[in-house]
């Protein structure tokens, strides 16, 4: 929750967060389908061995857990340096970032994406999309869902079809005009690639067939220069501080 004040407090359009359901129903915010032993803590001490699965855990059971800080001898602590801690945080609720996005003095805009693929460790995409729909709805002007499984993201498209979704995708190689043709079809709002696919030629295309574009994670300034020139529909990024400082 600090993370989400804090880009509120910088004066962020908005964040993106992944979401999960809990094993008794309730939407998560975590992005890993299993707890990261690098940032979780129970009883003061890093978790071991094969942690548990978010579908596996009561939210109740979620919140025994402290995510506030990395493990400074992990990779992830070592890849991440900028990483503030903020001892007691927990794995928080959808609806409790909700509430916090609410109270921000400008709209702040939630990238949702609905965590879920064929991996084991994943829940059930549509029960996923149902319950986060529903946290979702009184703020839907200014909700964008997006993701990776489509599934979850067409069933929302199906029983709300004024939500917003843009299809989420990982980096493509070759013609990607028939991946775009088909997530119009699938009546997406928009999508979602990797930035290294977000070039002039690719985007000309998305908006010609009616489709607006943002791009994940874009961290250096000279790719952030680049898109910024491209005028996407949404800048996702860890590094908001450089983003701002270009713009």
């Amino acid at each position: 929750m600090s993370a989400f004040s804090a880009a509120i407090a910088r004066g962020c359009d908005g964040a993106e967060l992944d979401v999960q359901l809990s094993a008794d129903g309730v939407v998560v915010v975590h992005h890993d389908y299993r707890l990261n032993p690098a940032v979780t803590r129970h009883a003061g001490g890093w978790i071991t061995g094969q942690p548990p699965a978010i579908k596996d855990l009561s939210y109740a059971a979620l919140q025994a857990y402290d995510i506030g800080r990395a493990d400074p001898g992990s990779a992830y602590a070592r890849a991440h340096p900028k990483l503030v801690a903020a001892e007691g945080e927990r794995i928080p609720t959808l609806e409790v970032v909700l509430a916090r996005a609410k109270d921000a003095r400008s709209p702040f805009f939630l990238f949702v994406e609905l965590k879920s693929s064929d991996d084991p460790d994943s829940g059930d995409p549509i029960s996923l999309a149902d319950e986060t729909l529903a946290v979702m709805e009184s703020y839907l002007d200014r909700t964008i869902f997006v993701g990776f499984d489509w599934r979850g993201l067409s069933h929302i498209k199906h029983i709300a079809p004024g939500a917003r979704c843009w299809f989420t995708t990982d980096k493509l190689e070759g013609d990607i005009k028939p991946i775009l043709d088909n997530i119009a079809d699938n009546k997406a709002n928009g999508w979602f690639p990797d930035y290294r696919n977000a070039t002039p030629e690719n985007i000309a295309y998305a908006r010609e067939i009616g489709l607006k574009v943002g791009a994940w994670t874009v961290n250096q300034p000279a790719d952030m220069k680049k898109l910024i020139a491209l005028e996407l529909n949404a800048i996702c990024t860890d590094r908001p501080d450089l983003l701002q400082s270009l713009e």
